[in-house]
């Protein structure tokens, strides 16, 4: 993934405060759905952002910056 895919969907994330796996997708027709998911455990791993699963699903935040 290029570092344009990483600061696009950061931007998505941070718009939306929060925001379902699926439907992050449909802001990311571009890419496949393991490519998104690639970039956001990459993400997620740099604490940028946080991955949480929510029953059947995946949701995305922003990362806190307090520790």
């Amino acid at each position: 993934m290029t570092q344009q895919a990483a600061v696009k969907l950061l931007a998505i994330v941070h718009e939306r405060r929060q925001i379902q796996l699926e439907e992050l997708l449909s802001y990311l027709p571009e890419f496949t759905w393991n490519q998104v998911f690639s970039l956001v455990d990459e993400l997620s791993r740099q604490g940028l952002i946080c991955i949480q699963r929510r029953g059947f699903e995946y949701e995305l935040r922003v990362a806190s910056l307090s520790t």
